[in-house]
């Protein structure tokens, strides 16, 4: 989990964290920002994660400079097995990570970092 910043936060909370503890997208957002006169975008994903006991924690992400996203979604929650590939050897500028719905095919975009936000317990219930 090297890649994700900040994955402390719910290394935390959740023993034996890994990518199969998501379990559901609550929140999909994108914007559009200047930096230092360059553009930027950010897109935040809010995640449920699941730890073995059965809790359950509300996790914000963010993905710096996003591409190519395709994101399908119904209904009031969105089921999800999240994928997320270093693909940095490929040398495709400003595309580190590849991040995929591995079993719905419902989300796939590239983005060049990573980032944990905050953790919080929840009782979402689906």
């Amino acid at each position: 989990m090297k890649m994700i910043k900040n994955v402390e936060l719910i290394t935390n909370e959740v023993q034996d964290f890994s990518l199969i503890n998501i379990i559901l997208i609550t929140g999909f957002s994108v914007s559009f920002y200047k930096e230092f006169e360059e553009n930027k975008s950010l897109l935040d994903i809010d995640f449920v994660i699941e730890d073995i006991d059965g809790n359950k924690f509300l996790a914000k992400f963010h993905f710096h400079n996003p591409e190519s996203i395709r994101f399908e979604s119904g209904g009031p929650y969105h089921q999800i097995s999240i994928k997320i590939e270093d693909i940095e050897d490929k040398g495709w500028e400003n595309k580190r990570y590849e991040v995929i719905d591995y079993e719905g095919d419902t989300l796939h975009f590239f983005c060049s970092d990573i980032e944990v936000m905050s953790i919080k317990g929840t009782n979402y219930f689906i």
